[in-house]
Order: structure tokens, then C-alpha cells, then sequence
């Protein structure tokens, strides 16, 4: 079933809604309409994010592998900021928000961390990469000898 997935459109479809979100907070809004959906689609995105990365850590040779999970940090930060600018008491909605801020901190210390466990995921195969790139003092002499 993981084949099917298409990871690169998935992160793509969420960091639009991260942005549409941002947008959405920097207008003044009627909070009746609006706000229990952001709150959905601010809790869908967290649940999203960490589903996502459970199934690239579970399948590290997929097909794009760092690209998606270049991708999908880029996209964790965008959330992260996100949901900073709330805590921050930045947007419209702020005084809506108030009674959920211990929640939004919880979930963007989590996303935090899964940022930097996708960062040292990057790392770790830029380095695998680089060495399979490399080539051993004994296959240049005999590539040299040919």
C-alpha cells in the first residue's frame, strides 16, 4: 500500500493549508465561522505530519527518499512557524486561542522534535550517500592501472 502513496503531492497539499491557515489568522474573520475549523485542520496537520514521517522512517529506500524528506522538513518548519505565531499572540483569532495554548505548545514542542530527528534523518543519508559516492584508494589505483 506504501507504494501508492505520493508523498511529495501529500507535503505539498500541507504546506498550502499551513499557509492558507497563516493568511487566514492575519484577517480580521468572523471567529464563529472560522475558528473550530482552523483548530481541526491545525490538529489534522500535526497528526498528518507525524504519520508521514512514521512511514519514511519504516521505508528509508523509497524511490526520492531525501528529496521527500527534505521536503517534509521544510514543511515541519512551516507548521512549527505557524503555530509559533499563535503562541505569540500574533493573530486575529488570539483571545479564541487562549484556552488551547498549553495544547499548541505540546504540539509544537513534539513537531520540534520531529523536525530534528528529520534534519538528523537528512544528515545521515547525505553521509550514506557521500561515502557510496566515494571511491576507495584501491579502486582508483585500479581504475588508474587500466
Amino acid at each position: 500500500m506504501l507504494h501508492n502513496i505520493v508523498f511529495q503531492d501529500n507535503i505539498y497539499q500541507l504546506a498550502r493549508t499551513i499557509d492558507l491557515i497563516k493568511e487566514g489568522l492575519m484577517l480580521d474573520i468572523t471567529k464563529d465561522y472560522f475558528f473550530d475549523k482552523t483548530v481541526d485542520d491545525l490538529l489534522f496537520i500535526d497528526a498528518t505530519l507525524i504519520k508521514i514521517m512514521e512511514q519514511l522512517e519504516s521505508n528509508p529506500k523509497i524511490t526520492g527518499y531525501v528529496q521527500i524528506v527534505h521536503s517534509l522538513h521544510s514543511c515541519q518548519e512551516r507548521y512549527i512557524q505557524l503555530l509559533d505565531f499563535i503562541l505569540k499572540n500574533k493573530c486575529a483569532m488570539q483571545e479564541n486561542f487562549t484556552p488551547l495554548l498549553a495544547k499548541l505548545q505540546s504540539i509544537r514542542n513534539t513537531q520540534s522534535n520531529q523536525a530534528q530527528e528529520t534534519k538528523n534523518s537528512i544528515q545521515k543519508s547525505d553521509k550514506n550517500r557521500d561515502s557510496r559516492d566515494m571511491v576507495s584508494q584501491n579502486e582508483l589505483s585500479q581504475l588508474l592501472n587500466f
